[in-house]
């Protein structure tokens, strides 16, 4: 055996992906992003793997904690404490705390430049083969999502119908007392679909302001010219956040 481990009892664990703290080599010139395998080293072994990134939801620089919140990252930022989701294509063996090296070993070895991409200590790990499925789901990275429609008219003081923020065929229901804030400054809740083109309803429990009623009361009345319709549009933006290995995609704000 050109290279062994000697341990007692349950020292060294044999791995199938980790989490560890992010830190940027100072000579590493290259991209760092999702979308690239890196050759990551713990001890004496190194294999491939795929990295995901990710950052605290409001940058305490806390130590990690998995119940915490965490935003998907496309690529490594240097602007605050970030962590990266390391899957092996194949188990390695490792130490608590280990050290463990992300590499660019692809690169041209004649080109003159640093190929140790960062470096972090062991923060999490997953021994089970399983992990995706029975462990993941409880790591909760999230994407921002974001969508923009307008309204369509008033309803009554406290009730107005939304458009173009869905699609005909989307189950308005799924997003049923999800948040929205109107460009005007009321924030509002959707109650449900309405009618079968992808228009729905929107409570707002304080009700319209009165600048906000004048507006929708003239698009109501007979002038429908151009210049009117481009002066008075409200806005509905609806933002939530979807949890990347979440098996079921639940909307959350």
């Amino acid at each position: 055996m050109e290279r062994g481990l000697v341990f007692t009892g349950d020292v060294v664990k044999m791995v199938y992906a980790v989490i560890i703290d992010m830190n940027k080599v100072a000579y590493y010139k290259g991209a760092i992003n999702n979308k690239m395998k890196y050759h990551v080293s713990i001890g004496h072994e190194t294999v491939l793997a795929k990295i995901t990134f990710f950052r605290s939801e409001h940058n305490s620089g806390a130590q990690f904690m998995m119940d915490h919140d965490f935003i998907f990252e496309d690529t490594y930022s240097e602007d605050h404490q970030g962590y990266a989701l390391v899957e092996f294509e194949q188990p390695i063996m490792c130490v608590k705390e280990s050290l463990v090296i992300i590499s660019r070993l692809d690169m041209d070895i004649n080109t003159p430049a640093c190929r140790l991409a960062f470096y972090g200590r062991l923060k999490h790990i997953y021994t089970s083969p399983k992990y995706r499925e029975e462990c993941l789901p409880s790591l909760k990275i999230f994407k921002y999502k974001e969508r923009d429609g307008q309204v369509e008219r008033m309803n009554d003081d406290y009730t107005v119908i939304g458009k173009d923020l869905f699609k005909k065929e989307t189950l308005i229901d799924l997003f049923a007392n999800l948040k929205v804030s109107l460009s005007t400054g009321e924030i509002g809740k959707i109650e449900g679909s309405f009618g079968q083109s992808g228009k729905f309803k929107i409570y707002i429990e304080d009700g319209l302001h009165e600048e906000t009623k004048n507006i929708l009361a003239q698009r109501k009345g007979k002038d429908k010219s151009k210049n009117t319709e481009s002066a008075t549009k409200i806005f509905v933006n609806l933002k939530f956040k979807r949890y990347i290995y979440d098996k079921d995609k639940k909307m959350m704000q």
